[in-house]
């Protein structure tokens, strides 16, 4: 089709655009559109491969920090099962001989010796014989237990119990130490409370582990408290000593494996204060400590107290 000319009003030329020409501007258009396309759908695909090589990667150290956790968790339980092991056979030979010398002991208290003048400093010191040797044997009736507690395997006899004599049997466990340390013990055993659905040999282990850790830090003429008292559906028991107390950020971790204080009055007491946990835990109880440093340490925990269908 010919080109046709014109001249507007001012004198220049202007021409009409052919049919095809506009044709060939809306397909160079579309073209450069479509290249635009093209190139952002390459450098998604592009994105899309690095994400997949980089899930590839993570899943890789994924697999690898699981093998590695596997192997881990393997070693630590053949570490503790050699621990057991270890355990096991070192409570076994220190029992024969620690049994040895409780019966030689307790021979010599029976034995009656009062013509004898010297007999009576003899039987002191048979009785302080006696009762070392009887701590000894509580300390590695706990080791056995500490390995039973973090195996999970701590047996639990439950049976209805009255929380004053469970209070008179640890007293009578603990009180000739306490005194024999020179702190005063005060013993508070309420009958008024509910009874308490526990092993009751349980129990009083754990009361006396406490009893146990607090004359290790109350100084002479301190106090030791034991007793009981009723809060809603529990028993709570407590110990109280006038000792050092703990400081306020080690009250959380005071019942975790093996605590160690900042305060060196309290060294070694983290096994007593870790099976008291694992019992009273394996309970269903709860187990709490209140303490100001200079002021003393009270420790508490409640167990359930024993329903009406219980009891009956």
């Amino acid at each position: 089709m010919p080109l046709t000319h014109s001249r507007n009003p001012s004198g220049s030329s202007t021409g009409d655009v052919s049919g095809d020409e506009l044709s060939g501007a809306a397909a160079g258009h579309d073209g450069s559109a479509a290249a635009r396309r093209i190139a952002e759908l390459e450098h998604e695909v592009r994105a899309l491969q690095l994400r997949v090589q980089t899930s590839e990667a993570e899943r890789e150290q994924l697999t690898l920090a699981c093998r590695d956790a596997r192997e881990a968790q393997q070693a630590a339980m053949a570490a503790m099962r050699a621990g057991e092991e270890i355990l096991s056979t070192v409570t076994h030979d220190l029992r024969n001989p620690l049994n040895t010398i409780v019966m030689g002991a307790s021979a010599l208290l029976q034995t009656d010796g009062s013509a004898d003048p010297r007999f009576a400093r003899i039987r002191s010191l048979a009785e302080r014989v006696h009762r070392q040797a009887e701590r000894m044997t509580h300390q590695i009736a706990n080791l056995g237990d500490f390995s039973a507690i973090q195996a999970g395997r701590v047996v639990i006899q439950r049976s209805p119990q009255l929380p004053s004599t469970i209070i008179a049997a640890a007293a009578e466990l603990v009180g000739p130490i306490v005194r024999e340390r020179g702190v005063k013990f005060e013993v508070h055993m309420p009958t008024e409370l509910a009874a308490v659905d526990c092993d009751g040999s349980r129990i009083v282990q754990v009361l006396a582990n406490l009893v146990s850790t607090a004359v290790k830090v109350t100084p002479r003429n301190g106090t030791i408290e034991i007793s009981a008292r009723s809060d809603k559906s529990r028993v709570v028991f407590f110990v109280r000593d006038t000792g050092p107390g703990i400081p306020r950020d080690e009250l959380a971790t005071l019942f975790g494996q093996l605590w160690r204080s900042s305060q060196s009055s309290y060294k070694g007491a983290g096994l007593g204060f870790a099976i008291a946990r694992g019992i009273v835990e394996a309970h269903g109880g709860e187990i709490w400590a209140d303490s100001e440093v200079g002021a003393g340490t009270t420790v508490l925990f409640a167990l359930p107290a024993v329903t009406a269908s219980l009891a009956g």
